[in-house]
């Protein structure tokens, strides 16, 4: 994941996710309005059957609930950009919360992880 900006007094944050063949998000819930644009690739939410292809744009409004999957038939990488405003609840099976992701958050663990990787800080617009 490339965190690209944040704006944590809106709770907008847009990330570049790539997503290896077979790869699977924990099911999550969105605070707000999430865009999305797929670079490479397809993926798919496995509790609908439609399918984003290179090319295809995505909105999902706020309440959403799904889980991310990258088909292990995919024969590249998966590239999505993604503009998400409010937090992101990871669930359980049983649709407890178990992680609050937010602007602020995702920043913090993305310089974090940069970082520990020795890589220079990361250029975020807003950061």
């Amino acid at each position: 994941m490339q965190v690209l900006q944040v704006d944590i007094p809106s709770g907008l944050w847009v990330i570049r996710m790539k997503l290896q063949p077979g790869a699977t998000l924990p099911t999550h819930r969105h605070g707000g309005e999430v865009f999305a644009f797929t670079l490479t690739g397809a993926w798919k939410y496995l509790e609908y059957p439609e399918v984003n292809t290179a090319g295809s744009y995505l909105y999902e409004p706020a309440g959403s609930i799904h889980t991310l999957h990258a088909p292990a038939s995919n024969t590249e990488v998966t590239d999505v950009w993604f503009a998400i405003r409010g937090p992101n609840l990871n669930l359980d099976a049983e649709g407890k919360v178990t992680l609050i992701l937010d602007a602020g958050l995702v920043l913090k663990v993305y310089q974090s992880r940069c970082k520990k990787a020795g890589l220079p800080r990361p250029a975020v617009i807003g950061a």
